[in-house]
């Protein structure tokens, strides 16, 4: 999901938790400020400002600043340009799904490891120094035992790992 998206509906959440709260911040009183501000404390930290460009900045976040952290605030104005957006160097980038390959299973295939550590190990096989993203694995990852299922005995794991 993308970022601004993300601080919408933090918005939406926060302004539900707190009735009688008008959902147009230009009406809002220095309370209803820090009532917002408060409840949204944990949550606040987590959106990747950096990642909104200028256009939606000014747009969503801009009649809501008065929540956000005066520096932040400062630091956006100067450093946006419209229809430009910047890194975090605080919080990476989320990856944003667009696509869904067809092939690949959503059903967790391992309570061992996830599909980032077989993207990770997969970059290891091919000696990549850069991690290859959980979208792109050139490797499908099959699980070939499970103590569960199939028992874990040696006859078991040289049957079906051989």
């Amino acid at each position: 999901m993308e970022e601004v998206k993300i601080w919408n509906y933090v918005i939406k959440w926060g302004i539900a938790q707190n009735p009688g709260l008008s959902s147009d911040p230009e009406e809002w009183s220095n309370e209803n400020i820090l009532t917002l501000k408060t409840t949204l404390k944990n949550c606040l930290p987590l959106i990747r400002y950096f990642q909104i460009s200028g256009d939606d900045l000014y747009e969503y976040i801009q009649p809501y600043q008065q929540i956000l952290e005066k520096n932040l605030w400062k630091f956006s104005q100067k450093t946006y340009a419209p229809n430009k957006s910047i890194t975090s160097a605080i919080l990476p980038p989320r990856m944003i799904l667009k696509t869904v390959l067809p092939h690949r299973s959503t059903e967790q295939f391992s309570k061992v490891i996830n599909e980032a550590h077989a993207a990770e190990i997969a970059s290891w096989i091919n000696r990549n120094a850069n991690t290859y993203s959980i979208l792109n694995i050139p490797y499908e990852v099959k699980l070939l035992l499970r103590e569960s299922r199939d028992g874990f005995t040696h006859e078991s794991f040289w049957n079906l790992c051989d």
